[in-house]
């Protein structure tokens, strides 16, 4: 009887084995299905990112071409406009390629400041100006890096095509990890003690084989990019940075030293999820808002040395597999700003999968301060903030008369009479120089489409309009 029972429990302990075996069996096979397709959609869109960027920018550079041949204001505004329009997309194209965010800062910066100095350039000839002498070398400087860039691109999705490309480089083995494979490339190409010259030569040589032949879409990327930090920065930095100051003034009194910026550098650090950092003082900055520069791990600081505050971080951590949604992300960043001491309005924010950027402002007696604003990069894995520039806030964060000269409804009067209202505040902009405008900003619609209208809180001046876009990542205003 005994061995029977015995038989009985081992019968149903094996049945229920097998059971839980075939489910988690299958259970595997759809999440493979699943990942299969995910992996398919994402190339996918890949792919026609890639595509887009192509006819964009080849569009782009033709449409500067022109400009420079047109002659009259009318031909000029129309190639300009294609300009500034073809840069907007260009944009859109690069962020949904799969580089890293610091991978393609300079391409992404110089598409910015192509469509930005067009559009300045349409509003110049619009008010029935011409393009200066300064205004056509600065554009033919940028017409040739945009010729640079885009042979770069149309080469780059030629190899991607014919030579098979994979989107990025395959992680390394396990023996790479171990170094095995850095010993047996050391050993490939020769001795370190003999020959020194000569195989920094034959490095140099390999650096730029490489640089010739990348071996994924990402690396490709980066390679360009790093082609173009050998040209100097344009005199004209872009609308967003025509906003300047003689020096900071919003950083606070007095100097530190090194042993106090590794104290702000550890505080700040461990403040955003690194309870036992060590960070490390790597260099001195003589930039306006410089001082020190700290490295910990994968992490780099900037800390002024006026003030001692963190006025720039970033982490280039690997991030993995997105685990939060946008709303859990802005709740833990408020929360990690909230111990910084930082309490500000989140005013856009910009989801490319596996990480978010965020732009904040403060506020003061109900007027947002848009020039002092706070820009974040979060990781989806789990929340922590692997970037944050508060460059604008230290620039331009000083104290301003916020007491407008009109009311509210006399500024509504200011507007079209199609355009409804959604909301409405007073908020601080930036103009041309150092100049400011208290402003109400009315966000609506009008023919089916988001603005912002900045109606002058003085003057009743119409000072800007912004047209608000819905994109896959967020909203984009323009």
């Amino acid at each position: 009887m005994r061995e029977r029972t015995k038989r009985k429990i081992l019968a149903f302990t094996s049945a229920t084995l097998a059971v839980a075996f075939v489910a988690s069996l299958g259970w595997g096979v759809y999440q493979y299905q699943m990942l299969q397709q995910y992996k398919l959609e994402t190339e996918n869109n890949y792919q026609r990112a890639l595509n887009d960027l192509v006819t964009t920018l080849n569009e782009v550079e033709t449409s500067m071409a022109k400009v420079k041949i047109a002659n009259t204001p009318v031909q000029q505004l129309l190639y300009l406009g294609e300009t500034w329009k073809g840069s907007i997309d260009a944009v859109g194209n690069l962020s949904e390629l799969p580089a890293d965010e610091v991978g393609i800062n300079y391409v992404d910066t110089l598409v910015n400041q192509v469509g930005d100095f067009s559009k300045t350039m349409s509003r110049k000839i619009a008010s029935l100006e011409n393009m200066d002498s300064e205004d056509l070398k600065i554009f033919n400087d940028m017409h040739e890096r945009v010729i640079e860039t885009n042979r770069s691109i149309q080469k780059l999705a030629n190899e991607f095509y014919t030579e098979n490309l994979p989107w990025v480089d395959k992680p390394p083995g396990l023996l790479q990890k171990m170094g095995f494979g850095k010993s047996m490339r050391a050993s490939a190409e020769g001795g370190e003690s003999e020959g020194q010259d000569e195989q920094a030569g034959q490095q140099e040589q390999q650096q730029q084989g490489q640089q010739q032949t990348p071996t994924s879409l990402r690396g490709g990327l980066q390679q360009l990019d790093a082609s173009l930090q050998k040209y100097p920065p344009f005199t004209y930095q872009g609308e967003l940075d025509k906003h300047i100051v003689a020096k900071p003034l919003g950083l606070p009194d007095g100097e530190i030293n090194e042993n106090k910026a590794v104290a702000v550098a550890k505080d700040f650090l461990q403040n955003i999820g690194y309870k036992e950092a060590t960070p490390q003082v790597t260099g001195l900055s003589q930039e306006p808002l410089g001082g020190f520069d700290l490295t910990y791990k994968d992490a780099y600081l900037e800390i002024s040395k006026k003030g001692g505050v963190v006025t720039y971080f970033r982490d280039q951590r690997e991030v993995s597999d997105r685990k939060l949604e946008l709303k859990e992300a802005l709740g833990k960043a408020t929360q990690t700003l909230a111990k910084l001491d930082w309490k500000l309005d989140v005013t856009s924010t910009q989801d490319f999968g596996s990480y978010v950027q965020i732009e904040l402002v403060p506020s003061e007696e109900n007027v947002r301060l848009y020039p002092d604003k706070i820009r974040l990069t979060v990781a989806m894995d789990n929340g922590q903030i692997i970037g944050f520039d508060a460059s604008p806030y230290y620039a331009y964060h000083h104290k301003r008369n916020l007491k407008p000269a009109l009311t509210m409804a006399e500024a509504k009067e200011k507007l079209k009479k199609d355009f409804k209202i959604l909301e409405n505040r007073l908020a601080v902009i930036s103009k041309i120089g150092t100049e400011e405008a208290l402003c109400y900003e009315f966000r609506g619609t009008a023919y089916g489409e988001e603005y912002l209208v900045y109606i002058n809180a003085n003057d009743g001046s119409e000072e800007k309009i912004s047209r608000v876009i819905n994109t896959p990542n967020g909203k984009l205003i323009q």
